[in-house]
């Protein structure tokens, strides 16, 4: 692994305790300053921006008649949470019915202020399982040439990990969707980050010397190098799976939102038809299995590893990491290897299927055999790819 980048807002930490204490710190500024609050600032912000969404969420287009076009695309669009929320606190400001002691624009520039530190200070204590071992084993790897791997931030919300004491030194870079202009799971943002690392004296050794002025070679040298982690399935992993970045679904924080099989058979039946079915001993057809096994399927297309706890990631990549190294390792001494790793053209493949069908029946017991579990050949259990089909996934 060369870069690893984490999604930051119920992936690093929760983002609705956080989001919940700042609120509360604001809160508490403003009615030390004398100032009333009938209303309070986040729900002045939601007013806000049902009124006026193509100002909070610029890319939103308008038709002929002013109306907001709310397709799919827009899901792209990213939200200006930081003006929205001034101006929320410039409302409730105007509304003071007594003499304020600073001028609105002081009063509001203060107030956000507070709660950016109020969110930031609520980030250590609302943090997913053992992220700082996790993040300190990451910060520990290096590349080939002996430096450090790249660690950064893609996110759609405006915290920064390097305003964290405690996180500041295992971020390298952060990226927003706010300062990009698009949000996930628009590829934008990542290329974004990409051109970010590209184009920093400090970080692009990653990608090499010989091509840090040309992007699209910098795109092709992603894939196995660069590993995204995220809990948005469709904003992070997905996504990822665009540049053809590796990518872990972190669920841990987000585990009690995802449905369980219960929950959809609750929801399909809504209990009714079920009674009914019992009560009169008919047949009730319901979609459960197909559903899961299909979730599941797309899952894994997309996601190289799925973890429910944030402390298996570092494993994760540390595994990778490391079968990246031998592999590397393999490649430089390959005169030494044995000949089930010689390389084979596609026309050479059916031969060599042939002779090494025939190698292992005369000189392999079964204990000495393993099955690729793409197309169920046996191969010697040394082997870390399938030669039949090239396959590079973990073998059985």
């Amino acid at each position: 692994m060369r870069v690893v980048t984490f999604d930051l807002d119920n992936t690093i930490w929760k983002t609705g305790a956080v989001i919940s204490s700042a609120n509360e710190a604001l809160a508490k500024h403003l009615d030390s300053r004398g100032i009333e609050t009938p209303v309070r600032v986040e729900s002045v912000m939601g007013t806000l921006f049902k009124s006026n969404k193509a100002k909070y969420c610029p890319i939103l287009a308008k038709d002929l008649k002013g109306n907001v076009d709310m397709s799919m695309d827009h899901i792209k669009a990213p939200v200006l949470l930081t003006q929205l929320r001034k101006d929320a606190v410039m409302v409730v400001l105007r509304n003071q019915t007594v003499e304020l002691e600073h001028d609105l624009e002081y009063l509001a520039e203060e107030a956000f202020q507070v709660w950016t530190e109020a969110r930031h200070d609520a980030i250590p204590s609302n943090l997913a399982s053992s992220v700082l071992d996790g993040l300190q084993e990451i910060r520990n790897l290096k590349t080939r040439d002996g430096r450090d791997v790249v660690v950064g931030a893609i996110t759609d919300g405006n915290s920064d990990p390097r305003k964290v004491e405690i996180l500041e030194k295992y971020f390298d870079f952060v990226v927003n969707a706010e300062s990009v202009g698009v949000s996930k799971p628009d590829r934008r943002i990542y290329d974004a980050a990409v051109r970010h690392v590209s184009s920093n004296d400090d970080l692009n050794h990653v990608f090499g010397a010989d091509v840090v002025d040309n992007f699209d070679v910098v795109l092709d040298r992603l894939g196995p190098w660069w590993v995204h982690i995220g809990d948005d399935f469709l904003k992070d992993i997905v996504a990822a799976k665009d540049l053809k970045m590796r990518s872990v679904w972190c669920r841990e924080l987000i585990l009690d939102k995802l449905p369980t099989r219960d929950a959809i058979v609750k929801e399909q039946s809504n209990g009714k038809e079920l009674d009914k079915a019992l009560e009169k001993g008919t047949v009730l057809n319901m979609i459960i299995g197909t559903e899961d096994y299909l979730k599941e399927e797309i899952h894994d297309e997309f996601a190289d590893a799925i973890v429910d706890n944030f402390s298996h990631v570092s494993k994760v990549i540390s595994s990778w990491h490391e079968k990246g190294a031998n592999s590397n390792q393999l490649e430089a001494n390959q005169d030494d290897l044995p000949e089930y790793f010689s390389i084979t053209m596609p026309d050479e493949k059916i031969a060599a299927k042939e002779q090494m069908a025939e190698e292992v029946e005369e000189t392999s017991s079964k204990s000495d055999l393993k099955f690729c579990i793409d197309c169920g050949e046996k191969i010697p259990r040394a082997a870390n790819f399938c030669s039949f089909c090239g396959n590079k996934q973990p073998l059985r």
